[in-house]
């Protein structure tokens, strides 16, 4: 705003000096009061403010045209700044749209790695449960191959008593060969009497295939039939006081039969031979 009265006071006073050089100058009027024309005066004046007029209407177009391209390079910045304002305002609705994308898949990833970490976690208890188990098995398994070695070094023992029994029996050898050739007779006749009876308890006796049931092999159920159990129905029959006194004959794992479920396996084998 100041710029523009400083214009305008310029103006004035160009306008001023203007009709002075013009009266004084041009026209050649006296500047004594006493000697000015009033009609020449006055149509120097109206001389002047034609010009003045004139140059006011001059000034005012070209002001105007200045003014117009101003105008029309502002609405142009106006347009221009418009359409990327809208670009802007597009590029902001993507970013949003991509931070929302974003945002939920981030949500989607941190569900999944909680229920991963919840599952890993599970699974880290479980396998400590089986270590710890694992390690439960690994000290029965150390007791019972000390009490292996214990065994065979009695075993052991036994052998060179055995051995030492031997020698002193070949000594003997000699006057019981006499005696052997004597009792072959009565060893046949006794032989076919204990077959003959053999049978008869065996025809009479419930005798199953006990290596059907899973844990037990042939060894095993020679040491059953050692103790007396030959079919489902007694293995079925079984309480926790017989399986330990059976584990303790067969010389098997402490709690192997309840883990491998003989009782159970004895009893379905029984009911489906009671079916059949």
């Amino acid at each position: 705003m100041r710029s523009v009265y400083l214009l305008v006071g310029s103006f004035a006073v160009w306008c001023l000096l203007a009709a002075f050089w013009y009266l004084f100058w041009i026209k050649g009027l006296d500047p004594k009061p006493e000697n000015i024309n009033p009609h020449e005066s006055a149509l120097a004046i109206a001389e002047i403010l034609i010009i003045v007029v004139v140059s006011l209407f001059i000034g005012f177009g070209i002001a105007w045209f200045l003014r117009q391209q101003n105008i029309e390079k502002a609405e142009a910045d106006n347009t221009e700044l418009k359409i990327l304002l809208a670009t802007k305002n597009q590029e902001v609705l993507l970013a949003s749209e991509q931070s929302e994308k974003a945002e939920q898949t981030l949500n989607r990833a941190r569900e999944t790695f909680r229920a991963d970490f919840l599952t890993i976690s599970r699974e880290n208890e479980r396998l400590k449960t089986v270590e710890e188990t694992f390690k439960g098995e690994q000290e029965l398994l150390q007791q019972q191959i000390v009490v292996l070695q214990n065994t065979v070094s009695d075993l052991q023992q036994g052998f060179n008593e055995a051995n030492q029994e031997a020698a002193h029996s070949k000594q003997e050898k000699q006057k019981l060969e006499v005696e052997l050739n004597e009792l072959k007779q009565v060893k046949r006749s006794a032989k076919s009497s204990v077959s003959q009876t053999q049978q008869t308890s065996t025809s009479t006796r419930e005798v199953d295939d006990l290596k059907v049931i899973n844990g037990i092999g042939p060894g095993i159920e020679v040491k059953l039939n050692k103790a007396g159990i030959f079919s489902f129905r007694q293995i079925s029959e079984l309480t926790e006081e017989s399986i330990e006194r059976v584990s303790s004959v067969i010389e098997f794992f402490p709690g192997r039969i309840a883990r491998d479920r003989w009782v159970e396996q004895a009893s379905k084998l029984y009911l489906d031979k009671l079916r059949g």
